[in-house]
């Protein structure tokens, strides 16, 4: 298991863990991002969460020892929020990668792995509609679900292709197709119900 330092783990003798160094603390994530979700400030934590999460992808690549410890792995396992080193070291290396969404199938996070979605029929996450959607709402929800593919690129996209140039790492193939080449998608979400 690969983990940034800011996370406090439990030592284990079955899974073996790798620490990477990143300039966040724990207190950090407790009290400052936290602290921006409890005042409902969403746009400003999603900016600050996709902020942090290219930081700590790129302090993962810079980590040149740690890399080459996982080159031999079989497997990469990941949950969707730490999808830019998994999917950058499985591209490096070429190893194949299993991703668990614990979201519904209808957040930003999909669009890269070719989910059917009718946004016709698939109410978009936020939008309080329901599958008996009007033709008003229909054309709302395709407006969030644009909306939310040009964020993804905006907020996450361009920036790890930029760090995948940087670290020359299959510089030809862009983010969103390394993303989608996930061998497993995993969704823990309960898609009747979300």
């Amino acid at each position: 298991m690969v983990v940034p330092s800011s996370i406090k783990i439990k030592p284990s003798e079955k899974v073996e863990h790798k620490i990477y160094q990143v300039p966040y603390k724990s207190e950090f994530f407790e009290y400052g991002l936290a602290r921006l979700e409890i005042e409902g400030s969403k746009l400003n934590y999603v900016l600050k969460m996709g902020e942090v999460r290219i930081t700590m992808c790129e302090r993962f690549l810079q980590s040149t020892e740690l890399q080459e410890e996982l080159k031999g792995v079989d497997v990469i396992v990941y949950d969707c929020l730490a999808d830019c080193p998994a999917t950058m070291l499985g591209e490096r290396f070429d190893i194949p990668r299993v991703e668990i969404l614990p979201l519904p199938l209808t957040v930003p996070f999909v669009f890269s792995h070719m989910v059917p979605m009718p946004v016709s029929y698939v109410p978009q996450l936020f939008t309080g509609f329901s599958d008996k959607m009007n033709f008003m709402e229909r054309v709302m929800n395709l407006g969030a679900y644009l909306g939310g593919k040009l964020f993804m690129y905006l907020v996450n996209y361009r920036p790890m292709n930029a760090l995948k140039v940087k670290y020359n790492i299959n510089p030809e193939r862009s983010i969103q197709e390394a993303v989608g080449n996930a061998e497993l998608l995993i969704s823990t979400a309960d898609f009747a119900l979300e």
